[in-house]
């Protein structure tokens, strides 16, 4: 499968739709061997907005992204997100077929058995919204929505490194963290809908405040603007302007090289990130982790550590048959993931 499709930008066209209360979903069975699946990925504020048109294998054939600058309201995302399915589902692109169906991974708390977004962080206007129906009936299509970490394990374990294992913890390190666990080929999603919140566990007493308003959780810490702000909050050596503009990777650069404000940024990191998976791994025992998100983009600097602590932290008997992973899917594992949400019962 592609992981790479071609990424631009476009303009943004309105659209308007009347919303009924969301239904139980209802996606049966497709029986196709022909036609195309969108995957759709919606993200918070400053976040890229990504829309991908596939095969029946899953191949993506074309694909655009869009960022948004400021605060990611209904309107403003739905509008761009209209504008980019234009793009990628023209009547050229669809010589072949039609459109049998979408998958929507969405940065945020998702009631997968309504579609309904409970709630998108970092934006307004997303409470209780029912974007499955919006979709299916925008579209004339089924949809299935789920949240993004969800999809991206979905994708690890279907289409990555995670290929062939029965229980995998996907976790996302971006500007937020989440976290999907697949177990047996599909997602616990748990009573409520809201299991794999890892990015929500508290692992610091009166920590840093996270972008749910409480604090000391993981994301505060652990997550790529956690490690920025950390950096702009201990150090005098670097302007405020120049950490900001600083990637996640360049900071764990400096840690190696031994810088001591970064070292003991990405040291506190790896503490308690550690913390959060080594009670994980007694809780679930999943037999492997997929530490994935712009984070994990540097590779052994973030692997080899939390190897090392999560050794110490837990049982011999939950480590050993532990294996701690890089995605293979990089930072299109949730749009991918919103690929293989499509095409799940095809």
């Amino acid at each position: 499968m592609s992981t790479q499709p071609p990424l631009g930008s476009s303009t943004i066209s309105p659209h308007s739709s009347s919303m009924q209360p969301a239904r139980q979903r209802v996606t049966g069975k497709l029986l196709a061997t022909q036609g195309y699946v969108l995957g759709i990925e919606i993200s918070g504020s400053s976040g890229y907005q990504s829309v991908v048109l596939a095969n029946l294998d899953g191949t993506i054939l074309h694909g655009v992204r869009c960022p948004l600058e400021d605060v990611a309201d209904t309107s403003s995302v739905l509008k761009l997100v209209n504008e980019m399915i234009g793009e990628v589902a023209s009547a050229e692109q669809l010589c072949d077929g039609r459109l049998l169906r979408v998958g929507v991974a969405v940065g945020g708390l998702v009631d997968v058995a309504q579609g309904v977004v409970r709630t998108l962080y970092r934006a307004h206007g997303w409470d209780n919204f029912p974007l499955q129906d919006y979709f299916a009936e925008r579209l004339g299509i089924p949809c299935i929505i789920d949240n993004n970490a969800n999809a991206a394990a979905l994708a690890e374990v279907q289409r990555g490194t995670g290929s062939g294992e029965r229980s995998v913890l996907y976790v996302g390190l971006n500007r937020g963290i989440g976290g999907g666990l697949v177990v047996n080929g599909r997602v616990y999603h748990g009573a409520s809908c809201a299991a794999g919140e890892i990015g929500h566990m508290l692992v610091k007493e009166r920590g840093p405040r996270c972008s749910c308003g409480r604090y000391g959780h993981l994301e505060s810490i652990a997550s790529a603007q956690a490690i920025r702000q950390a950096m702009i909050g201990q150090s005098t050596k670097y302007a405020e302007s120049e950490v900001a503009s600083m990637t996640v990777e360049q900071i764990y650069c400096l840690a190696a090289e031994g810088d001591e404000i970064a070292q003991q940024v990405v040291d506190e990191v790896h503490q308690y990130l550690a913390i959060a998976l080594a009670n994980i791994v007694h809780l679930v025992n999943p037999g492997m982790i997929v530490l994935g998100g712009s984070v994990a983009q540097v590779g052994e600097l973030l692997i080899r550590p939390i190897q090392i602590r999560l050794r110490e932290l837990c049982l011999a008997e939950a480590f050993d048959a532990l294996r701690i992973v890089q995605s293979s899917l990089g930072e299109e594992a949730s749009i991918i993931g919103a690929v293989t949400l499509a095409l799940q019962d095809m």
